[in-house]
């Protein structure tokens, strides 16, 4: 039991920490970086930043992965054979979406932030030239655009989870507990009319 609220904070937190980078990155570095007073100034800014955004998002989305699927497992042990049945339709498109994200991200991180601080390597050693203003502004517009679309996906992932949760509940265990308390409700009804107790009451009153 321990453990497994143990997964489940580490996945809430890695994912939190994940799409809050997303936001420190629209909202933050790349703004932070278009004050810098000149150009050379704004790419080492930039370059600061996605040194720690890199290597921090495809860290945060290991733990997700990792932790999703021991919980998972540990889901199917329990639910044995109504596993498919309750929440196979919603993991399937839980899986798809997870997927697209990490591809989403992993162009972001190697395609785009990345070839930034590598590109001025490259220059400063003399082994080709650096990117111009142009390719930077493009890709830092495409850098944007895709940490929103993480962003979406990653409320797309919540939203379905949330549904696997609902019907990952027991539901014989709902149906018995509601059962249970319309029986209260009528036994008590029954009580009430009954001819036996209303005498009494109005003797009571009397």
């Amino acid at each position: 039991m321990i453990g497994g609220e143990i997964l489940i904070w580490l996945h809430l937190f890695a994912m939190a920490a994940y799409v809050g980078a997303q936001f420190a990155v629209i909202y933050m570095l790349i703004p932070a970086a278009e004050t810098a007073p000149d150009e050379a100034s704004r790419r080492k800014s930039l370059i600061a930043g996605f040194k720690f955004y890199n290597p921090f998002t495809i860290a945060v989305l290991g733990i997700i992965v990792i932790t999703g699927a021991m919980r998972l497992t540990d889901l199917k042990a329990s639910m044995k054979f109504d596993y498919f049945e309750r929440i196979g339709a919603p993991l399937e498109l839980k899986l798809g979406l997870a997927f697209l994200l990490i591809f989403i991200q992993t162009y972001i991180t190697f395609g785009l932030a990345f070839r930034i601080g590598r590109q001025e390597e490259v220059a400063a050693h003399g082994d080709g030239d650096p990117f111009t203003v142009e390719q930077v502004d493009s890709m830092l517009r495409r850098i944007r655009a895709m940490a929103w679309f993480t962003i979406v996906l990653a409320a797309a992932v919540i939203w379905v989870s949330l549904t696997m949760v609902s019907r990952a509940v027991n539901n014989r265990s709902t149906a018995s507990l509601i059962s249970a308390r319309i029986a209260a409700g009528a036994h008590r009804a029954s009580i009430c009319l009954d001819p036996t107790t209303i005498s009494t009451a109005r003797e009571v009153i009397v």
